[in-house]
């Protein structure tokens, strides 16, 4: 399966570098509500869910800390998108093969990229009277509906995203934030340079900004335009040959 993640010039550059992909705590994501299931016992503070003892609440604010979520999305062309993560398009996008990334992988991974299709619901999901392993248990053959209400509900209000998930575990020390996943470079397909990536370039007097199109070319390159009389996107192959413009 063929998904992207969209990023900012500077870390689409280190992803390129290093061949790493990143896994972020829910806890450090810009919706508080992520990961974060509705539950009685629940003592919020700023909608943070803060530890006391063996509650749902409590095992939920660990799970927020022990578990890493990557975030992938369907479109490599959504101009929202490309807003809100790709640096005001200024970005790129990285096409990844799941299968050679190991995201398909049930044994390292307690949500594969298969089976991680984000649900966008107007209620919160609830964990009222469940049980909850601790963050350290979960695996992949927990129950499929358990799964979904701890990883994968979000609000309406996210479903331009089309996002689909990778769930796995990573170092619940609270001072770590992500945990980077090296994979093959044959996993990358593509990359998508934004529509104002060579405006980006004109403004930077100092020349600090990777030149992307320049440094990468063992993958395909493709530049995005804007539609001349509609509000799409569209994708054109970059010739390395030619100037960025």
């Amino acid at each position: 399966m063929l998904v992207y993640k969209y990023m900012t010039l500077q870390g689409l550059d280190a992803c390129l570098n290093n061949r790493t992909i990143r896994f972020t705590k829910p806890v450090n994501f810009n919706d508080p509500f992520d990961c974060a299931a509705a539950a009685a016992d629940v003592a919020v503070e700023g909608l943070n869910i803060r530890t006391a003892g063996s509650t749902n609440a409590d095992k939920l604010f660990l799970i927020r800390n022990g578990i890493g979520i990557l975030s992938l999305t369907r479109n490599p062309l959504n101009p929202l998108m490309w807003a809100h993560y790709g640096e005001n398009h200024r970005g790129g996008v990285i096409a990844i093969d799941t299968e050679e990334a190991g995201l398909e992988c049930t044994e390292t991974n307690i949500i594969p990229a298969s089976a991680g299709n984000v649900i966008y619901t107007t209620v919160r999901p609830s964990v009222d009277g469940d049980h909850i392993p601790s963050h350290g248990e979960i695996t992949a053959q927990h129950d499929r509906l358990m799964l979904e209400r701890l990883f994968l509900y979000k609000s309406l209000h996210w479903s331009y995203e089309e996002e689909i998930r990778v769930a796995r575990h990573v170092d619940p020390t609270r001072q770590v934030q992500y945990q980077e996943l090296k994979i093959p470079i044959s996993a990358i397909k593509a990359v998508y340079l934004g529509a104002k990536y060579s405006h980006a370039l004109v403004d930077d007097w100092d020349r600090q900004l990777p030149r992307v199109h320049l440094k990468h070319r063992i993958y395909d390159i493709y530049r995005c335009r804007l539609d001349r009389q509609t509000w799409d996107l569209h994708a054109e192959r970059y010739d390395p040959e030619l100037p960025i413009a």
